[in-house]
Protein backbone atom coordinates (compact mmCIF):
# COMPACT_ATOMS: atom_id res chain seq x y z
CA UNK A 1 0.00 0.00 0.00
CA UNK A 2 1.50 3.36 -0.96
CA UNK A 3 1.45 6.39 1.32
CA UNK A 4 -1.07 8.07 -0.99
CA UNK A 5 -3.32 5.01 -0.91
CA UNK A 6 -2.80 4.78 2.84
CA UNK A 7 -3.91 8.40 3.35
CA UNK A 8 -6.91 7.87 1.08
CA UNK A 9 -7.94 4.71 2.96
CA UNK A 10 -7.61 6.50 6.30
CA UNK A 11 -9.79 9.32 4.99
CA UNK A 12 -12.41 6.84 3.77
CA UNK A 13 -12.46 5.11 7.17
CA UNK A 14 -12.93 8.48 8.87
CA UNK A 15 -15.83 9.30 6.53
CA UNK A 16 -17.37 5.87 7.19
CA UNK A 17 -17.11 6.50 10.95
CA UNK A 18 -18.85 9.85 10.57
CA UNK A 19 -21.64 8.23 8.54
CA UNK A 20 -22.02 5.56 11.23
CA UNK A 21 -22.21 8.08 14.08
CA UNK A 22 -24.88 10.05 12.18
CA UNK A 23 -26.86 6.85 11.55
CA UNK A 24 -26.83 6.01 15.28
CA UNK A 25 -27.84 9.58 16.17
CA UNK A 26 -30.83 9.41 13.82
CA UNK A 27 -31.91 6.13 15.41
CA UNK A 28 -31.63 7.84 18.80
CA UNK A 29 -33.80 10.71 17.53
CA UNK A 30 -36.45 8.22 16.45
CA UNK A 31 -36.63 6.76 19.94
CA UNK A 32 -36.65 10.23 21.53
CA UNK A 33 -39.67 11.08 19.33
CA UNK A 34 -37.75 13.76 17.48
CA UNK A 35 -38.62 14.24 13.83
CA UNK A 36 -36.59 11.96 11.63
CA UNK A 37 -37.08 10.82 8.08
CA UNK A 38 -36.90 7.03 8.21
CA UNK A 39 -35.22 7.12 4.81
CA UNK A 40 -32.13 8.48 6.57
CA UNK A 41 -31.89 5.40 8.80
CA UNK A 42 -31.68 2.58 6.27
CA UNK A 43 -32.64 -0.90 7.39
CA UNK A 44 -30.33 -2.70 4.98
CA UNK A 45 -26.70 -3.02 6.04
CA UNK A 46 -25.62 -2.23 2.48
CA UNK A 47 -27.69 0.97 2.23
CA UNK A 48 -26.28 3.13 5.03
CA UNK A 49 -23.23 5.32 4.47
CA UNK A 50 -21.02 3.00 6.48
CA UNK A 51 -22.29 -0.06 4.63
CA UNK A 52 -21.65 1.58 1.30
CA UNK A 53 -18.00 2.01 2.31
CA UNK A 54 -17.78 -1.48 3.83
CA UNK A 55 -19.13 -3.19 0.73
CA UNK A 56 -17.24 -1.07 -1.80
CA UNK A 57 -13.80 0.26 -0.80
CA UNK A 58 -13.76 -1.83 2.37
CA UNK A 59 -14.00 -4.97 0.28
CA UNK A 60 -10.41 -4.49 -0.84
CA UNK A 61 -9.27 -4.49 2.81
CA UNK A 62 -11.31 -7.63 3.53
CA UNK A 63 -9.30 -9.46 0.89
CA UNK A 64 -5.92 -8.47 2.34
CA UNK A 65 -4.57 -11.03 4.81
CA UNK A 66 -3.29 -8.38 7.23
CA UNK A 67 -6.73 -6.80 7.59
CA UNK A 68 -9.16 -9.66 6.93
CA UNK A 69 -9.73 -10.64 10.59
CA UNK A 70 -10.51 -7.12 11.74
CA UNK A 71 -12.67 -6.49 8.67
CA UNK A 72 -14.66 -9.65 9.47
CA UNK A 73 -15.18 -8.33 12.99
CA UNK A 74 -16.27 -4.95 11.63
CA UNK A 75 -18.73 -6.59 9.25
CA UNK A 76 -20.16 -8.75 12.02
CA UNK A 77 -20.62 -5.75 14.32
CA UNK A 78 -22.21 -3.78 11.50
CA UNK A 79 -24.67 -6.62 10.87
CA UNK A 80 -25.52 -6.70 14.59
CA UNK A 81 -26.26 -2.98 14.52
CA UNK A 82 -28.68 -3.38 11.67
CA UNK A 83 -30.34 -6.36 13.35
CA UNK A 84 -30.95 -4.26 16.47
CA UNK A 85 -32.21 -1.38 14.38
CA UNK A 86 -34.57 -3.71 12.52
CA UNK A 87 -36.10 -4.65 15.89
CA UNK A 88 -36.58 -0.97 16.72
CA UNK A 89 -37.95 -0.25 13.25
CA UNK A 90 -40.62 -2.93 13.67
CA UNK A 91 -41.80 -1.16 16.84
CA UNK A 92 -42.17 2.24 15.14
CA UNK A 93 -43.10 1.39 11.57
CA UNK A 94 -45.34 -1.05 9.77
CA UNK A 95 -43.35 -3.34 7.54
CA UNK A 96 -44.10 -2.19 3.96
CA UNK A 97 -45.60 -5.45 2.72
CA UNK A 98 -48.18 -5.34 5.54
CA UNK A 99 -49.53 -1.88 4.68
CA UNK A 100 -52.67 -1.10 2.74
CA UNK A 101 -52.63 1.51 -0.04
CA UNK A 102 -54.70 3.84 2.16
CA UNK A 103 -52.27 3.42 5.05
CA UNK A 104 -49.32 4.18 2.76
CA UNK A 105 -50.90 7.45 1.67
CA UNK A 106 -51.96 8.74 5.08
CA UNK A 107 -49.43 7.45 7.62
CA UNK A 108 -46.06 7.35 5.88
CA UNK A 109 -45.50 3.88 7.34
CA UNK A 110 -45.53 4.92 11.02
CA UNK A 111 -47.72 3.43 13.70
CA UNK A 112 -48.80 4.27 17.23
CA UNK A 113 -46.23 3.04 19.72
CA UNK A 114 -47.25 1.90 23.20
CA UNK A 115 -45.31 2.78 26.36
CA UNK A 116 -44.14 -0.83 26.55
CA UNK A 117 -42.86 -0.65 22.96
CA UNK A 118 -41.09 2.65 23.73
CA UNK A 119 -39.32 1.05 26.69
CA UNK A 120 -38.41 -1.98 24.62
CA UNK A 121 -37.01 0.29 21.90
CA UNK A 122 -34.86 2.07 24.49
CA UNK A 123 -33.51 -1.26 25.75
CA UNK A 124 -32.69 -2.39 22.23
CA UNK A 125 -31.08 0.97 21.48
CA UNK A 126 -28.81 0.56 24.52
CA UNK A 127 -27.60 -2.72 23.02
CA UNK A 128 -27.15 -0.98 19.68
CA UNK A 129 -25.01 1.69 21.38
CA UNK A 130 -22.75 -0.93 22.96
CA UNK A 131 -22.17 -2.54 19.58
CA UNK A 132 -21.62 0.90 18.04
CA UNK A 133 -18.81 1.58 20.51
CA UNK A 134 -17.27 -1.80 19.67
CA UNK A 135 -17.48 -0.95 15.97
CA UNK A 136 -15.78 2.41 16.47
CA UNK A 137 -13.04 0.71 18.50
CA UNK A 138 -12.56 -1.87 15.76
CA UNK A 139 -12.24 0.93 13.21
CA UNK A 140 -9.58 2.55 15.38
CA UNK A 141 -7.79 -0.80 15.53
CA UNK A 142 -7.98 -1.00 11.74
CA UNK A 143 -6.39 2.43 11.42
CA UNK A 144 -3.58 1.36 13.75
CA UNK A 145 -2.97 -1.75 11.65
CA UNK A 146 -2.93 0.26 8.44
CA UNK A 147 -0.38 2.68 9.92
CA UNK A 148 1.71 -0.26 11.08
CA UNK A 149 1.89 -1.86 7.63
CA UNK A 150 2.55 1.24 5.54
Amino acid sequence: MTILNNAFIMQEITQAKIAHVRWVKRAEHLIAKLPVDKEFIPLEATSCGFGKWLYSSGTELRHMDDYAPIMEKIESLHDQLHAYYAEIYKLYFIIPENRSILHKVFTFNSKKVSKHEEELAKEIFEKLQVVSIELLEALNDLKIEIKRYK
